[in-house]
C-alpha cells in the first residue's frame, strides 16, 4: 500500500491535486444550495433474509427486484494467491428476488436452473454489465473463477433474461424455469483491429441503451488470477450494436454498429469501476431533451491515479473528453469509484443532476470550513456527491451530506455506497432513459432505495464486508426564502404550500 498523502485544498478554488492523477488540480466543491435536497434514511427490512451482495447484476420487476452474480464478501485481497483475493467460495451463485414494500425475499440456486455450468458460471460473475429492456435483463461480460477451465476470465457472452419468468421460478410458482427463460451467446472478434478480445469480454464498465443502440462503456478483459502487479487490457473504447432477440423463437444475436475510438485511445479512456449514467441536455431545436451517457472519473490513470475529466457519449457512441490542459474544464473531485447513483433533470432549466451516495473518493469535504482532503490511497466515504451541468454544458460538483451513521459492534462507522445499486420506486417519473423527471416531483416524495455494496469500518486499511443494508432515498424541496419570512409572520401554512418552490423550474 502506497503511504498515506494529505492534503488541504480550499473549497472557494481549484485545488492542488497530486501528480499521479490525471491533472494536477481539482474543481471546486462547495455546499449542496439547490431549490431541493435528498434525504437518505436507513429502512428496516423487518425479518427478511437479505442477502450480503456487492458488485451485482439486477433489475426491478414490480416492487421487487431481481439480484443475480456478484460477491458476498468485500473488497478483494492484494496477496499473491488468486483464489484467496477473489474466492471462488464467494461468487454468488443465487438468484434473489427482494420486496422492500413487503419485507420478503426469496432465493434460488442457479445449480438448481438446468442452466449448463458456463451459464452459470457466467451469472455468477462480479463487475457484469448489465441493463433492463422491456422485462428483459441484459448481462454481459464479469469477471469470475470458472471451473470448467480452472481458472479465472473475464466471460465474453451476452445474456438475455427473462425477468417474470425468473421471479416466479425463484418464489416457487413454477417448479423449473420457462423455456428460452435465459438465452446467451458469445461475441465474436474484431476483424479489423477496432479491439481486442472478444466483444463482451469486458468487466468494470457499463452498459446502457440509448434509442434503439446498446453501448458497452470502457472496462477491461482480465484473465487469469489477480495478484498485485497484474493488470488486464483496457477497452479504452466505447463498443456500440443491437440486439436481436427474440424469446419465443429462442434466439439473441447482436449486430455491431460501432467501436470508437478503434483500436482504443488509453490516453483518454483507460477507465474501469467508473460511474457511468444516463444523462439528458436541453435540445437546442426544442422538443424532447437529448440523450446521452456521462462517463464520470474513473480509476487508473497512469495504473495509479484517478481520471478527474468527465467522457460525453452521445446516441452516435462517441466518447468526447474536454481538455484536461484548459483551466475551465472541469475536474471531478470527489465519487470516483463506481458507487449508488442516481440521475434527475429539469427541462425547465435545462439542468441535469447526478448524485453519488458514499463510496470511493479521491477527496472529502468538511462543510464546516469548506476545504476538500485529498488522501492518494482513495478511502471509502460514506459522503454524498453531485455533480450538475447547466443548459450551457457547465459543470459544478457539491457536498450534499452523507448515508446515516451506522455503527457497527466495535463503535466505528460503517461507511457504504461502493458497488451498491439505487432501485427506483414503481411509478416514479422518469424520462425513457431512467432519469428522474424533476420538474413533476412533489415534496416528500419516495424515490427509490440504496442497496448493498461494500461496508467499510475505516477509510483506509479496515475490515470490509458485503453490505445487506438498505436505505430510502426521499425528494425535499426547499421553500423559497420568502415563503419562510411570510410563515414567521403566522401566514397560514395551506397558503405557503401553494407558494413554495418545490423544483428548479
Amino acid at each position: 500500500m502506497t503511504p498515506r498523502i494529505c492534503a488541504l485544498v480550499l473549497g472557494a478554488s481549484a485545488g492542488l491535486a497530486i501528480a499521479q492523477n490525471q491533472t494536477s488540480i481539482f474543481s471546486p466543491v462547495t455546499n449542496w444550495n439547490g431549490a431541493y435536497t435528498l434525504s437518505v434514511q436507513q429502512y428496516d427490512m423487518g425479518t427478511a433474509s437479505v442477502p450480503t451482495l456487492q458488485s451485482f447484476a439486477s433489475a426491478s420487476y414490480g416492487d421487487e427486484w431481481v439480484v443475480l452474480a456478484g460477491r458476498t464478501n468485500g473488497l478483494h485481497g492484494f496477496t499473491n494467491s488468486g483464489t484467496v483475493n477473489f474466492p471462488p467460495a464467494s461468487q454468488n451463485t443465487e438468484i434473489w428476488v427482494v420486496d422492500p414494500v413487503t419485507k420478503q425475499t426469496w432465493s434460488k440456486s442457479l445449480s438448481s436452473s438446468g442452466l449448463s455450468d458456463s451459464i452459470i458460471s457466467s451469472l455468477s460473475a462480479t463487475a457484469t454489465q448489465s441493463f433492463t429492456q422491456g422485462s428483459t435483463l441484459f448481462v454481459s461480460g464479469g469477471y469470475v473463477y470458472d471451473s470448467t477451465a480452472n481458472n479465472f476470465t473475464t466471460y465474453n457472452t451476452l445474456t438475455a433474461i427473462d425477468v417474470a419468468d425468473v421471479v416466479s421460478w425463484v418464489k416457487g410458482e413454477t417448479s423449473s424455469l420457462a423455456a428460452n427463460s435465459v438465452l446467451q451467446t458469445t461475441g465474436g472478434t474484431s476483424s479489423n483491429g477496432s479491439y481486442t478480445g472478444g466483444f463482451f469480454a469486458v468487466t468494470g464498465g457499463e452498459m446502457y441503451q440509448t434509442g434503439s443502440t446498446v453501448q458497452l462503456v470502457f472496462g477491461q478483459d482480465f484473465e487469469g488470477p489477480y495478484t498485485p502487479g497484474s493488470n488486464g487490457t483496457y477497452t479504452s473504447q466505447v463498443r456500440s450494436f443491437t440486439i436481436d432477440y427474440n424469446k419465443e423463437n429462442g434466439t439473441l444475436g447482436y449486430t455491431e454498429t460501432q467501436v470508437s475510438p478503434g483500436p482504443g485511445d488509453p490516453t483518454q479512456f483507460r477507465r474501469r469501476d467508473l460511474n457511468v449514467a444516463p444523462s439528458l441536455s436541453k435540445n437546442p431545436e426544442g422538443g424532447a431533451p437529448v440523450a446521452g451517457l456521462i462517463a464520470y472519473s474513473g480509476v487508473f490513470y497512469n495504473g495509479e491515479g484517478v481520471w478527474t475529466v468527465p467522457v460525453e457519449i452521445g446516441a452516435d457512441g462517441v466518447p468526447v473528453m474536454a481538455d484536461p490542459s484548459n483551466p475551465a474544464t472541469f475536474k471531478q473531485a470527489m465519487s470516483n469509484y463506481d458507487a449508488a447513483k442516481l440521475g434527475l433533470y429539469s427541462n425547465a432549466t435545462g439542468e441535469f443532476t447526478e448524485f453519488f451516495f458514499g463510496g470511493i473518493t479521491a477527496n472529502t469535504y468538511n462543510p464546516t470550513t469548506g476545504t476538500l482532503t485529498y488522501d492518494a490511497e482513495f478511502p471509502f466515504t460514506s459522503q454524498i456527491s453531485a455533480i450538475t451541468r447547466d443548459e450551457n454544458g457547465n459543470y459544478a460538483q457539491y457536498y450534499a451530506g452523507g448515508l446515516p451513521q451506522i455503527l457497527d459492534s466495535e463503535g466505528k462507522v460503517i461507511l457504504f455506497g461502493a458497488e451498491a445499486k439505487f432501485f427506483p420506486v414503481l411509478g416514479l417519473p422518469t424520462y425513457d432513459n431512467g432519469v428522474i423527471d424533476l420538474d413533476a416531483l412533489t415534496d416528500g416524495t419516495l424515490l427509490g432505495y440504496i442497496y448493498g455494496g461494500i461496508a467499510a469500518d475505516a477509510p483506509n486499511n479496515g475490515k470490509t464486508a458485503a453490505s445487506n443494508e438498505v436505505f430510502a432515498v426521499y425528494y425535499t424541496a426547499v421553500p423559497e426564502p420568502s415563503a419562510l419570512a411570510l410563515l414567521a409572520l403566522g401566514l397560514p401554512l395551506v397558503w405557503l404550500l401553494r407558494h413554495s418552490r418545490q423544483a428548479v423550474r
